[in-house]
């Protein structure tokens, strides 16, 4: 799964719940699966965060500060 379809499926759950019209069982179904899918996009986010401290890390190596300068 994707970072991309686990937000699509979010927003999916997030209209269902809204609308107010599921049954108690399944309603709390879809509360745990957009749980799951949070969790998991949480950690897609951490690990680009992650990714983006290693290049920003490699960049300012290869370049003094001043070279950006205006």
């Amino acid at each position: 799964m994707t970072f991309e379809i686990a937000m699509e499926k979010l927003e999916k759950i997030a209209e269902k719940l809204e609308e107010g019209k599921l049954a108690l069982n399944e309603a709390l179904k879809l509360y745990e699966e957009a749980v799951e899918l949070c969790a998991f996009c949480k950690k897609e986010l951490d690990q680009g965060n992650g990714k983006l401290v290693v290049l920003r890390e490699k960049i300012s190596g290869l370049f003094e500060e001043e070279d950006f300068e205006v």
